[in-house]
């Protein structure tokens, strides 16, 4: 296989484009925390927050209710500005969107984004409220005690096993007994995937292939050329926009109809917060459901504001497809299964360790649906496939981005 070196430069460089800055989340005006002082700063910073004075004068947003808006003003946050984790990219710009859109302030709720690397760390501390992330990487920590749960399903998809165009590798059983580059470290998301994905295929994840843990994408790409590695899995965004002539996608969390009825990331809340703030809680999923309806139905308007506030770079076309492609918006009914079965899964695999851990338990743990889908005047969802018991309606954007060029191999 020939990857021109050119292509190589521009894959590092987008794979740098594509992270922001890793300002953990804190209290405004204050640096972030880390280290043995972020537990004991982040719960004097909760119980700061415990009684702020409401203010009697507040206006009543015409969206809330009357009941709901005298609950909400005896919450510690009212008032507040509340910060969520925003890393940019388009698998978790649904809570972005909400902002974008005015959605929280529809509820009276003053929210803004702070940048940070971890959903796991910034949220689980309580050191932002909410967060998007790979249910792949956020359920293993939930059932080993870390302080959130989930709330909403964001969308499907975004990751697939890559081969390079010219391999041997036709189907997802000629993996058996190769190496496959995983990038963020052995037991962490892109391994966890990994598994599933070859365990649907009959393959033993953790017999039949060879693990190869490369941190850096473009790194990747020169193992793949050299014959290190075998395959590997990147974000389809990564190969779209780079190597969609060069590489051969196997199986697919997003092309796959094996996994068309999955959530692959999902919107996750800091359990105390939720305790002490169910009204605020509830509003801003409610806020988060209907900017992942915007994301699917104006798909076009919705990216471009991504560009516009200088959160997305890259080919706009390329940006498109991926987009598109992601199914934002899902309903309750859709994600409450597809956790299910991932979490008997993790289970069985062995990917979840936690003593005397059955599906039921991590249900309890991992899942938290605050604002039932009905209860959102005229929300559609955008389930791929049909689930029972949805409640509400399903609609697809119409006309998708599509790029020929790429997908599951034929």
């Amino acid at each position: 296989m020939k990857f021109l070196k050119f292509k190589r430069l521009a894959a590092a460089a987008l794979a740098a484009t594509m992270v922001f800055s890793l300002a953990a989340c804190g209290t405004p005006g204050e640096p972030a925390n880390s280290g043995d002082d972020d537990a004991a700063k982040t719960e004097a910073s909760a119980d700061e927050a415990e009684a702020p004075e409401a203010s009697s004068d507040a206006e009543k947003p015409e969206a809330v209710s009357e009941e709901d808006w005298a609950a909400m003003q005896k919450e510690p946050v009212f008032g507040t500005e509340i910060h969520y984790l925003f890393n940019g990219g388009a698998c978790v710009s649904a809570k972005y969107m909400a902002e974008v859109q005015g959605y929280y302030k529809e509820y009276g709720i003053n929210a803004t984004y702070m940048e940070g690397e971890s959903v796991v760390n910034n949220v689980g501390t309580g050191q932002c409220m909410w967060g998007t992330d790979h249910i792949a990487t956020m359920l293993v920590p939930v059932t080993n005690g870390v302080k959130m749960t989930f709330v909403a399903g964001a969308h499907i998809g975004c990751k697939s096993i890559f081969v390079p165009a010219d391999s041997d590798i036709k189907t997802v059983e000629d993996l058996k007994g190769k190496k496959i580059a995983i990038h963020d470290g052995i037991g962490n998301s892109d391994q966890n995937i990994t598994y599933r994905l070859l365990d649907e295929y009959g393959i033993d994840p953790t017999k039949d292939v060879e693990y190869l843990d490369i941190a850096d994408s473009a790194a990747t790409v020169a193992a793949m050329e050299n014959g290190e590695v075998d395959a590997s899995i990147f974000s389809d965004y990564f190969v779209l926009a780079n190597y969609k002539e060069d590489m051969r996608m196997i199986c697919s969390i997003t092309y796959s109809p094996e996994f068309q009825d999955e959530p692959c990331c999902v919107t996750a809340m800091n359990n105390e917060i939720i305790e002490k703030n169910p009204v605020h809680a509830k509003y801003v999923v409610k806020a988060i459901k209907r900017a992942g309806e915007f994301n699917r139905m104006h798909s076009e308007e919705a990216v471009q504001a991504m560009y516009d506030t200088d959160k997305m770079t890259g080919e706009k076309a390329d940006q498109q497809v991926f987009w598109d492609s992601l199914h934002f918006g899902l309903s309750d009914a859709f994600t409450e299964k597809a956790l299910r079965e991932i979490a008997e899964d993790y289970i069985r695999l062995g990917i979840i360790t936690a003593k005397d851990m059955t599906v039921d338990k991590v249900m309890e743990m991992a899942w938290t649906p605050l604002c039932p889908d009905s209860e959102i005047e005229g929300l559609t969802v955008g389930d791929p496939v049909e689930t029972e018991n949805a409640g509400v309606p399903v609609k697809q954007n119409e006309k998708p981005a599509k790029d020929e060029k790429f997908g599951l191999s034929k």
